[in-house]
């Protein structure tokens, strides 16, 4: 059966909350046991989807998470909870089990339904009391409960597959009976005014601290985690296959393990600075030697120009992340060395040694620079001739200068 493909791919780096959301239920099915076998993943069925196995019991837990600061509540008619129960149905017909459960996930408060055209098309008479409150409660004797909620969830059904190839299950649910509707509705578990990302973060350093998988401790190291776990999550988002994207309980003791006993590295957070830089002189390195210099060889020139483009192809073919916070730490060294050495040059020419000497002495102050960082941190290269070439390149691509 075709259904809306709902993964969000690439798109879905920047979605946090729901990285953050699948460590902290890793975490937590980790604790309550340690027989369980335990996989997490986002984007695979729902936002965040997570499995556990313990002999023959299998629970699956799929959940949308809807962070929003510029919402205070959302009702039942809301998009953004349509959109997850309709997502929540493709799951059930698909994956119909006794241990699968829905979790509605959101940081705002629980909204009241009123009348509106939409309403009243439908035919429906809305309960007194919220319908997402009454669904909590399991209050399904309200007369009005169940006919109304089945009515928008069977034309919201319609709409979203309208002009698809396929319409999904909508034969199903419209001969679904009041039974199968509240044995749906009872898998659902509806959390709101829940943690947003910097609040959720802050109880994952609590839980992070309090673990007690290894006989270690992570206190002051809790960032290190989760970092590691947030990078483990995203290097594997663009896996084609659904299952090559999940993190396993034994990936998370490891990444414990590596931290406590000081063998994790992070990756460098300053590639954001990188992103933001604005270089202003549009000089190639040629020009800039030539401004400090008048008789350099043209051919040490050339032999440049083939170290900076094998340099950039080296580049090229590491996230950019690592890329970005390598080539700022180098850049943040050199200027800072850059700023000592050319204040006793007065701006006349100087040999073409002196020029190579400064090369020389940017080299090794960013390789003690890069070394001191790497302490904590992790960088792409190790090696001296890298090195050198993406100082090279910095001054061919207008961010570093030998005249100020």
């Amino acid at each position: 059966m075709n259904t809306i493909k709902r993964e969000v791919g690439e798109q879905g780096k920047g979605f946090r909350l729901q990285r953050l959301r699948a460590i902290k239920l890793l975490l937590e099915r980790m604790s309550a046991s340690q027989k369980a076998v335990i996989y997490a993943g986002t984007e695979y069925l729902d936002d965040v989807y997570i499995k556990s196995i313990e002999g023959e019991k299998v629970n699956i837990i799929a959940e949308g998470d809807k962070n929003y600061e510029s919402k205070s509540s959302f009702s039942f008619m809301s998009d953004e909870v349509k959109n997850s129960l309709i997502s929540f149905l493709d799951c059930w017909f698909q994956y119909d089990s006794e241990g699968l459960i829905f979790c509605f996930y959101t940081n705002v408060k629980i909204g009241k339904e009123y009348n509106t055209k939409y309403t009243n098309s439908l035919g429906v008479t809305l309960p007194e009391k919220p319908i997402i409150e009454l669904l909590i409660n399991k209050d399904y004797d309200n007369e009005h409960l169940l006919s109304t909620v089945v009515a928008v969830l069977i034309d919201e059904y319609k709409k979203q597959y309208k002009r698809k190839d396929s319409d999904g299950f909508f034969q199903q649910l419209i001969e679904m009976s009041d039974e199968l509707w509240i044995n749906f509705l009872n898998k659902i578990d509806w959390k709101f005014e829940e943690e947003d990302e910097k609040e959720l973060e802050l109880t994952l350093i609590e839980e992070i601290r309090k673990q007690s998988f290894y006989n270690i401790d992570l206190t002051g190291k809790e960032s290190y985690v989760i970092s590691a776990l947030l990078d483990e999550f995203e290097k594997r988002q663009n896996i084609k296959d659904p299952l090559g994207r999940l993190i396993s309980d034994e990936k998370v003791k490891t990444i414990l393990l590596e931290v406590g006993t000081h063998q994790y590295k992070m990756n460098d957070p300053v590639y954001e600075q990188w992103e933001i830089l604005d270089p202003s002189d549009k000089r190639n390195l040629n020009e800039k030697i030539e401004a400090v210099t008048k008789t350099y060889s043209k051919k040490k020139l050339g032999m440049f120009a083939r170290k900076i483009g094998a340099v950039k192809l080296e580049l090229s073919k590491i996230d950019s992340k690592n890329r970005g916070a390598y080539q700022y730490r180098i850049y943040d060294a050199c200027e800072e060395k850059l700023m000592e050495m050319l204040e006793s040059h007065d701006g006349q020419d100087v040999e073409p040694r002196v020029v190579d000497g400064w090369v020389d002495d940017l080299v090794s102050y960013a390789e003690t620079y890069l070394d001191e960082k790497s302490k904590d941190f992790i960088y792409p290269f190790k090696n001296k001739d890298t090195l050198r070439n993406t100082i090279l390149e910095l001054f061919d691509s207008c961010y570093l200068s030998f005249d100020g």
